[in-house]
């Protein structure tokens, strides 16, 4: 493998290309300009229960990704993307990394879906679950390593040394069903439906326990031992860990972890059977503690996300339906319904057996939230997440439909909701400082949708979209400083052929200001075939990365991370 490289600043990370703004313009335009980027913010609707009234206005300027479809050059870097790494590295120590002043020690753990036995007629979201990580050392070192999710399904696999799941999420109901039937079959998946139990989706640290998630699934169980000077073991401990039998379902890939009380909040879905929702508080100890079923849904959702404040959770029942009349009409059973009824739940934290309902405007989606905070000078519960609209009900998982910072503010006990598009930048994976998490949070950071193009080694989706940019994005209204909720006020533009993962904020040792911190993440330079592990000022995108760390061999494209102190 090659050895770590370090790059430290813009002459390295940044190179001059035509067009290219220079540092000082880009951050005048990314503050000043903010509203031209599609920062600008619009009427607000007010709706009462049960209809709210229709649209959310616009935002005068709305950004997509780039459709570079046909441009052959930028189509093989957006596929090198998404190529699979091929294999597990390390623990290595990364020779010559140097951490910024102030950066943490701890660990970095980024899931996504990789398939170890090649690409078949599959969904990309059918690759199996793998794990990169980077572990700054207390003696100042730095390592990295990867490892597959040993799952019950992969372990099968790799003791026949080939493919043996058929994948299931494609838009067509005879091959989906023929997959889980195979599964069931040949693969002894009547446990997990018919699917693979590929465990690709998120990752998260609590009560001692670090879980990898995948919603349709229960989490495994991963074991990491770190000393002062060196990573010793990574590895999948239990394949299907589930809180000591309390576990009944399975659990989101979304958990919320509130930083204060130190409890974790999630739910469980079920498409197909009731309770098609369940509710579960776990004390920071990892102890669960209260959970339930969720009353008032009628119908099988897919709900991917969920928000808490410090006194309550906010849950999903929005228009991504299971029919079996969808398989009949030889479609995927899921689909996404523009005129069907959307709806966001409030349950009181602590042990409450009730949920509020609030009819939100109908036709959009949420795949991400970004935070929710009690509002004490109003009473409402505030809900900001990134919100789509597809423009027609169907199979949602192949169509490229751009999400937008958006907020909902719902007042308990009346029913009445008041929402609104915040800013018309089109992104996704956004995240505040995990020490605001149910808190009145001031910033967001997220990726930018940059470049859309096909394919071809993928049968399902038939287009990605790649992330070469990241924006911070106000939250609230600052009248001193002159910002408005929605605007943009700093943006990294990453180099020709350099592609971002999610981003992760970590706290600076010893901050007090909430962005006193860096925004972290994997990318890959398609281009140069070289990935990192970057760190950047959260006070200063524009400048971009203040360390580039060269991991010793690629980072293909992912999903969901997280921070882990030592």
């Amino acid at each position: 493998s090659r050895s770590a490289r370090m790059v430290i600043g813009r002459s390295a990370t940044r190179p001059t290309r035509a067009g290219w703004k220079t540092e000082r313009s880009l951050r005048k335009s990314a503050r000043a300009g903010a509203r031209r980027e599609g920062g600008r913010r619009d009427a607000t609707s007010s709706t009462s229960a049960p209809t709210p009234t229709s649209g959310s206005g616009a935002v005068d300027e709305v950004t997509r990704a780039k459709d570079v479809r046909g441009v052959r050059d930028l189509e093989e870097q957006i596929e090198y993307v998404f190529d699979p790494t091929r294999g597990e590295t390390g623990p290595v120590h990364l020779e010559g990394a140097i951490v910024p002043v102030g950066f943490p020690k701890g660990t970095y753990l980024r899931n996504g879906p990789n398939s170890k036995f090649g690409v078949g007629k599959e969904h990309y979201f059918d690759g199996d679950g793998m794990i990169h990580g980077i572990t700054f050392l207390e003696s100042g070192g730095v390592c990295y390593y990867n490892r597959w999710i040993e799952t019950k399904g992969l372990a099968m696999e790799n003791e026949a040394g080939r493919k043996l799941f058929r994948g299931i999420l494609v838009n067509n109901g005879l091959e989906m069903l023929s997959g889980v039937l195979h599964n069931i079959l040949f693969n002894d998946a009547l446990s997990t439906n018919g699917t693979k139990d590929t465990t690709n989706t998120a990752v998260v640290c609590h009560g001692g326990r670090i879980l990898a998630l995948m919603e349709a699934q229960k989490p495994a169980l991963m074991e990491l031992k770190v000393t002062r000077d060196s990573v010793h073991v990574f590895r999948t401990k239990a394949k299907d860990f589930n809180f000591n039998g309390e576990l009944g379902g399975n659990m989101c890939a979304h958990p919320k972890v509130d930083p204060h009380t130190g409890d974790m909040i999630f739910f469980s879905y079920n498409m197909t059977s009731e309770p098609h929702m369940v509710y579960t508080e776990v004390d920071r100890a990892g102890e669960v503690r209260h959970t339930m079923a969720v009353d008032g849904l009628s119908r099988g959702v897919m709900s991917h996300d969920m928000a808490i404040t410090s006194t309550r959770a906010v849950l999903f029942d929005l228009p991504v339906e299971f029919s079996v009349a969808n398989i009949a009409r030889n479609e995927f059973p899921v689909q996404f319904q523009k005129e069907a009824r959307a709806r966001l739940g409030v349950v009181e934290r602590g042990g409450s057996r009730d949920v509020e309902w609030f009819e939100v405007q109908r036709g959009g989606n949420v795949f991400h939230t970004v935070n929710a905070f009690d509002d004490e000078r109003t009473g409402e519960v505030v809900l900001q997440a990134m919100r789509s609209e597809p423009e027609r009900s169907g199979y949602i998982f192949n169509d490229y439909s751009p999400s937008y910072l958006h907020e909902w503010r719902l007042t308990p006990g009346t029913g009445r909701v008041e929402e609104r598009r915040m800013c018309g930048l089109a992104g996704e994976f956004p995240c505040v400082n995990p020490n605001y998490v149910g808190r009145r949070a001031k910033f967001a950071y997220q990726v930018v949708d940059s470049l859309l193009g096909n394919l071809k080694q993928w049968t399902y989706p038939p287009i990605g979209v790649v992330y070469a940019s990241f924006a911070k994005v106000a939250l609230l209204d600052d009248e001193v400083a002159g910002i408005s909720a929605g605007d943009v006020l700093d943006r990294y533009e990453a180099e020709e052929g350099l592609f971002l993962g999610e981003p992760q904020f970590v706290p600076r040792e010893g901050a007090e200001e909430e962005d006193d911190g860096f925004v972290v993440t994997f990318a890959t330079n398609a281009v140069e075939d070289r990935s990192y592990f970057l760190i950047l000022d959260a006070k200063d995108l524009a400048a971009g990365p203040i360390s580039a760390i060269e991991v010793p061999q690629k980072v293909a494209s992912g999903l969901h991370g997280t921070w882990i102190p030592l």
